[in-house]
């Protein structure tokens, strides 16, 4: 009977258990040592956590040998919580996963898992794996508040895992980093200081711009967020947050912003806002008393599927209506600036006269 209550309580974990809960079930300790010998049915996953079978770890195993890890109240975060939000601009979800844990808790990082500690407890929401059988997801969230099932691991909200991904940027490949983590300042590589705080200047917006565009999160949650990032580790988070709240919806149109900004002639136009008196127009950036447009074609959002038509019916709506369009490509964006900002410019000029 305890071998059946312990692999009872495994099967709604995805295979896994702790020690106390295979001794709480009342499996004696000579039992778990003889089920996790050498060779035995179940295997080491981290200090304390078995897997009751043979073989390799799939993500949902590791995800729950986390929590299992993490104990009460903890969340899976960073980019592993990205990853799960459904998120594709978001750095590549590692062997490491993060977990968010309260303060006061002894858990420390272990194998594969890494504790964060927070003074901020998250109100984790109940993340379901697509792979679970057919059954109805309130069914498995409403019964996943009173006892594990398999396929259901708490994670913290999107605002929170975009967020704790950027700030922990030490974790993150280097094309993340604000600054490169080596001390002799990168003598030899192929970037400069500059150029790697672009980079992740740039990934930042990405990731964040698509949390808001692609409705993970509301503007609200994310902005909370970021306001409670520590000043160390948040700063281009913040500098992100300030061209969302501007209007900007992707890294491209951020950049954009920046390139107007140095301009003494153009005023911040309006970004991402419904064309006054037409409805369903969204231009990326206009400047309504010029009757001009500029948008930024990224091949990912314009190149594909029937984008290309719906982008040419746009844009002749936006001819019958007297408006110029200006289209920007993001490697034009980059490779030259000036020469982009010249054209706004002189466009600019143009319907003003």
């Amino acid at each position: 009977m305890p071998h059946e209550h312990a692999h009872a309580l495994a099967r709604a974990q995805d295979g896994l258990i702790t020690r106390r809960q295979a001794l709480t079930a009342g499996m004696t300790r000579d039992a778990v040592r003889h089920a996790t010998r050498a060779g035995g049915p179940w295997q080491r996953v981290l200090p304390g956590v078995y897997a009751t079978f043979s073989g390799p770890l799939a993500p949902q195993h590791r995800r729950r040998a986390a929590i299992l890890h993490g104990g009460p109240g903890a969340a899976i975060s960073g980019a592993w919580a990205c990853e799960m939000s459904g998120l594709e601009y978001g750095p590549p979800a590692g062997a490491a996963i993060d977990v968010l844990v309260p303060w006061e808790s002894a858990r420390r990082s272990k194998g594969f898992v890494r504790v964060c500690r927070t003074t901020r407890p998250p109100e984790a929401r109940m993340w379901v794996d697509d792979s679970q059988p057919d059954v109805p997801l309130h069914v498995l969230l409403e019964q996943a508040e009173h006892a594990p099932m398999p396929g259901v691991v708490p994670v913290v909200a999107t605002a929170r895992a975009v967020v704790e991904t950027v700030v922990r940027s030490d974790h993150l490949p280097a094309d993340w980093r604000p600054v490169c983590s080596r001390a002799d300042g990168c003598p030899g590589c192929w970037h400069q200081p500059e150029q790697h705080r672009e980079l992740a200047l740039r990934n930042v917006r990405a990731l964040l711009c698509e949390a808001v565009q692609r409705r993970r999160t509301t503007l609200t949650a994310l902005r909370a967020e970021v306001a409670a990032a520590p000043r160390r580790g948040g700063a281009l988070a913040r500098l992100a947050m300030k061209d969302i709240e501007a209007g900007c919806r992707s890294a491209p149109e951020c950049e954009l912003r920046d390139l107007i900004r140095t301009s003494r002639l153009l005023p911040e136009p309006r970004w991402n806002r419904p064309l006054p008196g037409h409805r369903g127009i969204y231009p990326d950036a206009c400047w309504e008393r010029v009757h001009l447009v500029v948008e930024v074609d990224s091949r990912s959002f314009h190149g594909f599927g029937d984008a290309p038509a719906r982008t040419e019916q746009r844009r002749a709506r936006y001819a019958a209506l007297g408006y110029r369009v200006l289209p920007v490509s993001p490697a034009r964006l980059r490779a030259e600036p000036a020469a982009v900002l010249r054209e706004i410019e002189a466009a600019y000029v143009a319907g003003d006269a």
